[in-house]
């Protein structure tokens, strides 16, 4: 059975893993978990270019979907994990699956940091991170 490489996290690091697997010639099958609905994007113009409406959406993406299908990794999108077992290399996914893997690579970034500074909770403020925040 092949050797089965787990990703979690759907950014820019679980996109560069993959890349760099294949160019260094792993054979494997890999599989790139992301708790959004969107393949891996690039944050940063969400709160420039993209916000104020000249830049489009199918921009953001860091790679057509061809590439993961050419790269032979499978996008599980719109699914958290919810457990991992290291002992058992085991994935657990809010929607019930259980993921196998012989080697994980966390690369689920950051959250937004919420302001905690008086007036951080006045209308007007809002947080900007994810596609869903625009």
């Amino acid at each position: 059975m092949p050797e089965q490489i787990v990703i979690i996290g759907a950014g820019q690091a679980g996109v560069q893993a993959v890349q760099s697997l294949r160019a260094e010639g792993y054979t494997g099958t890999i599989t790139m978990i992301g708790d959004e609905a969107y393949p891996p994007y690039q944050r940063p113009p969400l709160s420039k270019a993209y916000l104020l409406g000249s830049f489009a959406r199918e921009r953001l993406f860091l790679k057509p979907d061809a590439f993961y299908r050419e790269a032979g990794c499978e996008l599980i999108l719109n699914t958290a994990v919810t457990a991992i077992d290291r002992a058992a290399k085991k994935v657990a996914l809010r929607d019930g699956r259980t993921l196998v893997y012989d080697k994980l690579l966390l690369a689920t970034g950051t959250r937004v940091r919420k302001l905690s500074c008086p007036g951080a909770d006045l209308p007007g403020i809002h947080h900007l991170r994810d596609i869903a925040d625009v």
